[in-house]
């Protein structure tokens, strides 16, 4: 017994999960609806009963989602008869007389404003067998309900629950429009940014193309030469940008599927370097890969490779000449930390609030001439969040970036 006097309601065995569900359907503290206050009604008449209520029990309160005959927005759970009604959802739970009832004679609601005697409540259970609340009817006199009262009870309990669920599937309804609004408007950009990135590298093809085939290049090699590179430039833009375009297609429709395993380091780092030896020299950049420590991280290759080969890609397209790129490692007692970092413009705070979106345009720029399509960061913040791992970044506007990819380390 409590200070009043009156039992405390039992807690039922599976609160945590009723109260997920409770929540899951957003419909505590909205705003009154003539559907629900129709059928409240309802009861009320087919009953004989002054007040009724659909109530609502959360793990503080009840919160009445309607109510006749009551002025209250909700009470604490501790004073609710509805929060014993939950507890036997299988069945109405029924108080003739709450004055003669030990479990609530010394009630606050029984004793005082609303002065509950009679008490008939109707369990609002899902279809997985979760009790919302309950649809309710109270009288100020010791009663009982005829059958057909209680079956008409029970039947308006079910319509009750039909609005409460066309109400979460009207939510669904409209967030899931909402995602096909955003995904059409995904898909405008995409159409946008591919024919405005692709159209500059196509004519820029096309123009030294035509250079080459008009003009006699036999008796100016270098010429040719540079139109070649310009050439392979433009199409490796393009190349990136299709690439690009489908990683994310993959990863939004669900086809991007990794497998998990144990993986060395080591083999990763060297085909980067590799890869980008070249192309750091050309731009006066020092590339410094520093082997990594004999260990395994738990990863998929190609993902992992295609998040470094991006990181170390942006690392040299955004430093300036006679700047080091380093990319190493470090181990913790359970994670391996691989760091790509930089010395190049750094980013400024709105910058790393936007990093890892769709479609960024950033304040740094590349320093030679490169193109971005703004799709690689948020293609490896997905692959990241995929192999289980996370992935930071620490900046400064004008002091480079270091990108942090923290994995969990196999034995």
């Amino acid at each position: 017994m409590n200070a009043h006097n009156a039992a405390l309601p039992p807690i039922p065995p599976d609160e945590a999960e009723r109260v997920a569900a409770l929540q899951r359907y957003e419909i505590l503290d909205t705003g009154a609806e003539q559907r629900f206050d129709d059928l409240t009604q309802l009861a009320s008449y087919i009953c004989n009963a002054p007040i009724a209520l659909v109530s609502l029990v959360d793990s503080k309160r009840q919160w009445f989602k309607s109510k006749v005959g009551l002025d209250a927005e909700e009470t604490p759970r501790e004073w609710a008869l509805c929060a014993h009604a939950i507890t036997q959802p299988e069945q109405l739970f029924i108080v003739p007389d709450a004055q003669a009832d030990a479990r609530f004679a010394g009630n606050p609601l029984v004793t005082g404003n609303p002065n509950i005697r009679f008490y008939a409540g109707a369990p609002l259970v899902t279809e997985d067998g979760y009790a919302l609340g309950t649809l309710c009817v109270i009288d100020t006199i010791p009663r009982q309900l005829s059958e057909l009262q209680l079956s008409a009870l029970s039947a308006v309990r079910r319509q009750v629950l039909a609005q409460i669920e066309l109400s979460r599937n009207l939510m669904e309804l409209t967030q899931a429009n909402l995602k096909l609004e955003q995904l059409n408007q995904t898909k405008s950009d995409f159409l946008h940014m591919a024919a405005h990135d692709l159209k500059n590298p196509l004519s820029a093809v096309m123009g030294y193309a035509e250079e080459l085939l008009e003009t006699d290049n036999r008796s100016n090699p270098a010429e040719t030469q540079e139109n070649l590179r310009h050439i392979h430039q433009a199409s490796r833009h393009m190349y990136d940008l299709v690439t690009n375009l489908l990683d994310v297609n993959a990863i939004e429709s669900g086809r991007h599927e990794l497998k998990l395993e144990s993986l060395p380091l080591a083999p990763l780092f060297e085909r980067l370097r590799f890869n980008y030896e070249k192309r750091a020299h050309a731009k006066q950049i020092e590339l410094l890969v520093q082997p990594p420590l004999a260990c395994t991280v738990l990863a998929a290759e190609s993902a992992l490779f295609q998040v470094l080969d991006n990181l170390v890609s942006n690392a040299i397209k955004y430093s300036p000449p006679r700047k080091q790129v380093s990319l190493r490692s470090q181990v913790t007692a359970t994670h391996v930390q691989i760091l790509v970092q930089d010395q190049g413009q750094g980013f400024n705070a709105e910058d790393q609030q936007r990093l890892f979106q769709k479609f960024t345009r950033l304040s740094a720029r590349p320093t030679g001439g490169e193109h971005s399509s703004g799709l690689g960061l948020f293609i490896v913040k997905r692959l990241v969040d995929a192999m289980q791992a996370n992935i930071r970044c620490e900046s400064q506007p004008g002091k480079g970036a270091t990108f942090i990819i923290e994995l969990v380390k196999k034995p």
